[in-house]
Formats: structure tokens, sequence, C-alpha cells
């Protein structure tokens, strides 16, 4: 698909730069065209991927003055992703000592040594995953260490039945988060993936004399995948996706034939075809045809083509999603996963991991729109898939 004509320059070049690789042939058109480095900045903040993008644009001569922005961001967060790499190892030898393991989990795995090449990006939170002690025992500890709530409102009952605990904030003031998962992910028994094997195969890195648990390289890929797909809805989080694929899919260690066997359900297997269909289109993902194949025969099911305009689109222009009801979203991503969007857990599963907090979802909803004005905007964004595509 022609994405030019959804993506301004400066997202094509934000994902384009999500691979790191400041020769690469999208790279070099969009960095010899005309770029907004004002907007360009915005958008790297968002995708907290000031470092890795001023790695890939600083590799260009004659930098305008507008780019001097960007460069201060990136060495201040470069900073953020060290010390979020010791917070990680801190964390995990003060559990440690109280008998309680982790299992470091994403970006925090990433930085930690999970693989080869650190993601070239920096977070706002902390994952780690309580695979030995009490997750609610960790939490105090935490505190005890120094960690404070995120928001006096997000109390330890609101999230008492949620996949992760209450989130917490560094005690060092860098605005860090840190969030305690009893759970790999919302939802994980509705994705048949068996976390006791992810336990199994994960291996201790050590970040200076600290051990930390991470997850083997092909489950730091799969939970990447899930994640996107399952709880991001093939939409929320793409440049962080898609830089962390890019960092995990080119580690000496990684490899497709072993990652295939370990995604045994549908659901997982029908996240991870899409992630990384979409990852080809839109970040240049290096994925060989045949694991798309094995992954899913079906290459994507009768409707294939429309999905991949739809979620690359909602990936790179972020007003499309206003043009789009919310039902026709929802029928779109159970397509993509070959579900039923009118079955019986249905709706358990399009607001699985949603919890209802104060202050938190970022932007206030949207009004409802009528009927008759949502239906002819949904037409109208499909017949511009259609005749764009």
């Amino acid at each position: 698909m022609k994405l030019d004509s959804y993506a301004t320059p400066e997202v094509a070049l934000l994902l384009a730069a999500s691979r790191g690789d400041p020769s690469s042939e999208a790279v070099r058109r969009l960095m010899s065209g005309r770029l907004d480095w004002a907007e360009l900045t915005r958008l790297a903040m968002e995708s907290h991927a000031t470092p890795g993008l001023w790695a890939v644009v600083s590799a260009f001569p004659d930098l305008p003055p507008e780019a001097d922005s960007l460069q201060s961001l990136a060495v201040v967060n470069d900073f953020r992703r060290y010390h979020i790499r010791s917070l990680v190892a801190r964390v995990s030898g003060q559990l440690a000592s109280e008998g309680i393991e982790v299992l470091a989990l994403k970006g925090a795995a990433l930085l930690a040594g999970g693989v080869a090449r650190q993601t070239p990006r920096t977070m706002s939170d902390i994952d780690l995953l309580v695979v030995k002690g009490s997750p609610e025992r960790a939490w105090q500890i935490c505190k005890a260490h120094g960690w404070t709530l995120v928001d006096k409102a997000w109390t330890e009952e609101l999230y008492r039945g949620h996949h992760h605990l209450a989130p917490l904030l560094d005690p060092d003031g860098i605005a860090v988060g840190l969030e305690l998962h009893r759970t790999l992910l919302p939802g994980i028994d509705r994705l048949g993936v068996d976390t006791a094997s992810i336990i199994a195969r994960s291996r201790v890195v050590r970040v200076g004399e600290t051990p930390v648990r991470v997850p083997s390289v092909e489950d730091l890929l799969l939970h990447t995948c899930l994640h996107f797909a399952w709880s991001n809805k093939l939409k929320r989080g793409a440049w962080r996706a898609y830089a962390d694929a890019h960092s995990i899919v080119n580690d000496p260690d990684f490899r497709w034939d072993r990652f295939v066997p370990i995604v045994t359900s549908k659901r997982a297997r029908q996240c991870c075809y899409w992630t990384l269909r979409l990852g080809r289109v839109v970040a240049d993902l290096s994925v060989p045809e045949d694991v798309l194949t094995r992954l899913d025969p079906s290459s994507g099911g009768r409707f294939a083509s429309l999905l991949e305009r739809h979620f690359a689109v909602q990936i790179v222009d972020s007003a499309a999603e206003a043009s789009v009801a919310q039902r026709a979203r929802r029928w779109l991503w159970f397509a993509a996963l070959q579900e039923r969007s009118t079955s019986d857990e249905a709706d358990q599963l399009w607001n699985e991991g949603a919890v209802e907090v104060p202050g938190e979802g970022g932007a206030p909803p949207r009004p409802p729109r009528g009927a008759l004005r949502a239906a002819i905007s949904t037409w109208g964004y499909f017949a511009r898939l259609v005749s764009r595509g």
C-alpha cells in the first residue's frame, strides 16, 4: 500500500527510523525532503523515541538549527534510559533479597540486556512480572523502599482485579513508573499462552553485579506482538512496538524457527501475524514470508488487503480514528483475529484489561456522533481506503 498518501513526512520518518538504519532508502528519501522539525520532535517525544530518532537523523550532515531541540531531548532521554536500567536492577535485587523473583518485561527487559542492541527508546514505566512470591508483598516492599503511588486516586483496591498492581512512581524523582504484574497480560488465559513455559525459557543477565531475569529473545518478540495486537488493538504504541521488534529480530540469538513453535494458540498466532505483517508495511520490519504463512495459512483471511490498509492507516494517521465508527473499528479488529464480533465473550475481549481509573486514559472521550453522521463518515473512510490503497 502507498503509505505516503496517508502519512505525513514526519510520521513516515519516525517509523522508518525505528529500524535504526540511517542508510535505508526510506530514511534517505525523507531526509532529503522538507520536514517540520518541531512536529517531528513532538511526535518523537510522544513515542519516547528521541534517542532512537536522533541516532538516525544525526548521521546526516547540515541539519537545520530546528533539529537542536531533538538533540537536546535525545541526550536527556539517553540518561533516562540508563537510569531505568539501573532501577530495573535495583528493584530486582531488593525483591530478591526478600525472596521474591521477578521477570523483566518489554522495554525493561530490552534495556537490561535481553538483546544485544538495546531498544533505542525510553519508557514511562518499568514492567516486572512476579514469578516467585506474592505480588502484593512485592508492592509493599517497593513502597518501603520509597516508591509512591502515581496518583492517590489510583488505589490498591482499584487494581485488585487487574493484571498489574497500582502503578508506583520512582523514589529518585525521575518520573519513572513501576508496574508489578500478577499476570503477563490482561486476559492471558483467553490467549492460550503458557506463562510457565515463558518463565522456564527465561534467562538471567547481569546489570553490573545484579542478576536480572529476562524472557528468551523469542518470547520477547511474542510479548511485543501480543501487547500491540491484543492490548493496544493494533494501533497504539506502534513506534515502541516496532523499535523493540527490530532490536529483537536483529539479535544474533534470535531464530524464527524457534519463534513460530512457541505461538501455540490461534488467537496468539493471529496477534503475531498482524503485528509482523503490519511491521513490514509501516516500519520495514524484516519478516520472512514463510513465517507469516506458518502463523496464518489463510494469509489474513478474505478481507486481508482491506484490514492491512485500515490498520496501517490507523497507525500512521492519528486523525483517522475519528473517521471510523467504533462499531466498525471493533468489527475490523475481530476480523483480523478471525473472531466473531457478536460472540458471547466479544465485549470482554474488546474491553480486556480496561480499568476505570480517575484521570487516566489521555484525552477525554469524544462526544458520541449521530448514527447517520457516523455511518457517512465511516463509508467515506472505507471508500478512501479502497480508492487510494
